[in-house]
C-alpha cells in the first residue's frame, strides 16, 4: 500500500544503495595502483512494485542487483597469449646475449683469429723449417687455439648449466602459482556457493594466471561456482572441477650420465632442487625409448607425499609451446648444438693435422693434437679436451715437417700441407663419420698429403662462420620477437587499463553523482518528517 510510511522505506532503499554506490567507489579509489585489480560497479535495480487500483503499479525504490568486476574476458586470453610468446623469447634473448659474449665474433681475440694465426705459423714454418723458433711460434699459437676453444666449451657447459638452473626456478615457480589458484580456487567457491560474488579473489586469480602466462601457454575453463581448471594440452595442471586437485607437477631433467649399466637420471620434480631431487637408474633401451629425455627437458610426473618415490615410468613428456619455459628448453638444446658444433671442428682439425704430421698414424710417429691423456683416438677428442701433445710441447723437434718423416734439412713439405689444410672444403661437422665410410684413399692423397674436396664440404673458417651467421640470426630474432612483443602487450594493455582500470576523475564524479543522490534521498525523508509533523501536530486534534 502507499503512504507516508512506503515512502519513508522509498527513501531508505535509496540512501542506502547510494551508500553502498559511495562505498564502492572509495573502494575502487583506494585501489587505484593496486596491481591486478579491476574497477567496481555497482547495478542498481527497482525493487518489486505493487499494484495500486485504478492507478497501475507504484514504485517501492531501489536495491543493488550486484557489485561486478569491469573486465573482459577475451582481452585476457589475448594479453595471456601474447605474454607466454614474450616470456618465451625474453628468456632466449637473456642467453643469446651472453653466447655472443663467449664467442666474441668479431674480434682480434677470437677463435677465428687464433686459428688463422695457427695456420699461419704452419705455412711460415714450411719456409723455414730448420728454424727452432718458427717450431716454437707453431706450438705457442696451436695451444692459443686449443685453449681458446677449451675456454669457449668450458663457458657453454657453465651456460647450459645456469640455464637448467634457471629452468629449474622457473617451474618450481609456475608450481607455486598453481597451488596459490589451487587456494583461491576453494576460498572462491566458499564465497559463491552462498550466492555473492568474489571480486577482489577474483581479482587475484586472475594477477596469478596473468604471471604463470609469463612462464607457460595453457587454456583456462571455469566451473559454476567459479572454480578455474587449467590445463596444458592434454594434460590437466590443477581440476576445478573435480576436487580441485593437482595430481601433477612440472618437472625438470637435469642431468643424464653414462654408467656401466646404462644411464643415471638425476630429476628435480616440481623444480624443488632440494626436497624433489630424484636420482633414477635406467638402461639404454629405455633412454632410447624415451626421446624426449635430455639435459634440461620438462616432463611432467604425478605428484607424491614426502618421502615416495617414482619410477621411470611416470615420467611423462611435457610440452610447452610459449612461454620462459619453452624459451629456456629450446636455448639449452641451442646451447649443446654449439658445443657439438666446436666438438666437429676440433675433431676435423685434429684428424686432419694429425693424418698428415704422422703419416697416417706410421708407426713411431706422435700426433700433434690429443685429447685427455694424450689420447689420440678421434672420437676421444672434443672441444672441451683438445690440446697439443706433451711431448711436443716439451720437445718441438718432434713436430714433423718434411715429407721425409726422418727429416731432411730443409724439408718444410709436411708442414705446407698442414697450412693448406686451411683452404681443404670437407664436410667438417661429419667428416669422421665420413671417414668411417669411405676408404682413407678416396679422402687423402698419401702422396701428395691432401685431403680431396667434398663436395658440399666448407673450410674450416667458413664452418665457424657460419656458427657465428646462425648465432647472429637467432640473436637477432629474438631481439626482434622481444621488441614486437613488447609493442603488443603494450597495446593490449592500455586497451585493458582502459576498461578495468580505475580512472580517479570518473570515481570522483561519481561520488557527487552518489552524494547528490543521497542529499536528495535524505531531503525525501526530512519532507516526510515534515508531513508527519503537520499531520500530527497540526490538524487542530
Amino acid at each position: 500500500m502507499t503512504g507516508i510510511f512506503s515512502t519513508f522505506n522509498t527513501a531508505k532503499t535509496g540512501m542506502f544503495a547510494q551508500q553502498q554506490a559511495i562505498s564502492t567507489s572509495s573502494h575502487n579509489i583506494a585501489n587505484a595502483n593496486t596491481q591486478g585489480y579491476s574497477r567496481q560497479r555497482v547495478n542498481f535495480q527497482a525493487t518489486p512494485a505493487f499494484c495500486l487500483n485504478g492507478v497501475g503499479m507504484v514504485g517501492t525504490g531501489v536495491d543493488i542487483q550486484s557489485i561486478e568486476r569491469i573486465r573482459d574476458t577475451y582481452l585476457d586470453i589475448q594479453i595471456r597469449y601474447e605474454t607466454s610468446i614474450s616470456g618465451q623469447y625474453q628468456a632466449r634473448q637473456e642467453i643469446l646475449e651472453q653466447v655472443e659474449m663467449i664467442f666474441m665474433e668479431p674480434s682480434d681475440t677470437g677463435l677465428n683469429t687464433t686459428m688463422s694465426a695457427m695456420w699461419d705459423s704452419w705455412q711460415e714454418l714450411s719456409k723455414s723449417p730448420e728454424n727452432s723458433t718458427a717450431r716454437t711460434i707453431v706450438l705457442e699459437n696451436s695451444l692459443t687455439f686449443t685453449n681458446n676453444l677449451n675456454h669457449m666449451h668450458q663457458q657453454l657447459e657453465t651456460l647450459k648449466n645456469d640455464s637448467i638452473n634457471i629452468l629449474e626456478k622457473t617451474a618450481l615457480d609456475a608450481n607455486s602459482i598453481l597451488k596459490q589458484i589451487q587456494s583461491l580456487n576453494d576460498q572462491i567457491f566458499k564465497v559463491t556457493i552462498k550466492g555473492q560474488i568474489p571480486n577482489d579473489l577474483l581479482d587475484q586469480r586472475d594477477l596469478l594466471m596473468d604471471q604463470l602466462s609469463q612462464t607457460m601457454d595453457f587454456t583456462v575453463t571455469e566451473d559454476e561456482f567459479g572454480r578455474v581448471s587449467i590445463e596444458n594440452k592434454e594434460i590437466t595442471l590443477l581440476d576445478g572441477k573435480n576436487g580441485n586437485n593437482i595430481s601433477n607437477e612440472i618437472s625438470i631433467v637435469r642431468e643424464i650420465k653414462q654408467t656401466d649399466t646404462g644411464y643415471t637420471i638425476t630429476l628435480v620434480r616440481g623444480g624443488d632442487s632440494i626436497q624433489g631431487l630424484t636420482t633414477l637408474s635406467i638402461g639404454e633401451e629405455d633412454l632410447a625409448s624415451h626421446s624426449f629425455l635430455q639435459e634440461g627437458a620438462i616432463v611432467y610426473t604425478p605428484k607424491i607425499q614426502e618421502g615416495s618415490e617414482i619410477s621411470f615410468s611416470d615420467i611423462k613428456e611435457f610440452t610447452v609451446a610459449h612461454g620462459e619455459l619453452r624459451g629456456y628448453q629450446d636455448i639449452i638444446k641451442e646451447l649443446t648444438d654449439y658445443q657439438e658444433q666446436l666438438d666437429g671442428l676440433a675433431r676435423a682439425i685434429a684428424y686432419g693435422v694429425n693424418m698428415i704430421h704422422t703419416n697416417n698414424n706410421e708407426e713411431g710417429c706422435i700426433a700433434f693434437f690429443v685429447g685427455a691423456g694424450d689420447t689420440s683416438d678421434i672420437n676421444q677428442i672434443n672441444a672441451g679436451n683438445i690440446t697439443i701433445n706433451s711431448a711436443i710441447q716439451k720437445d718441438v723437434r718432434l713436430i714433423y715437417t718434411g715429407k721425409d718423416l726422418n727429416g731432411l734439412e730443409g724439408d718444410g713439405e709436411r708442414a705446407l700441407a698442414i697450412a693448406q689444410l686451411r683452404n681443404a672444403r670437407l664436410p667438417v661437422q661429419d667428416f669422421i663419420d665420413e671417414i668411417d665410410k669411405a676408404t682413407e684413399s678416396s679422402l687423402y692423397d698419401f702422396d701428395e698429403m691432401i685431403f680431396e674436396d667434398s663436395p658440399g664440404g666448407t673450410t674450416f673458417e667458413t664452418y665457424y662462420k657460419d656458427i657465428i651467421a646462425k648465432l647472429g640470426i637467432s640473436t637477432q630474432q629474438a631481439n626482434r620477437m622481444v621488441e614486437n612483443q613488447n609493442a603488443l602487450t603494450s597495446q593490449l594493455m592500455q586497451r585493458k587499463y582502459s576498461i578495468s582500470g580505475v580512472s580517479i576523475d570518473e570515481e570522483v564524479a561519481n561520488l557527487i553523482q552518489y552524494q547528490h543522490a543521497y542529499q536528495a534521498n535524505a531531503k525525501v525523508i526530512s519532507t516526510l518528517a515534515t508531513m508527519l509533523d503537520t499531520l500530527i501536530n497540526r490538524m487542530g486534534v
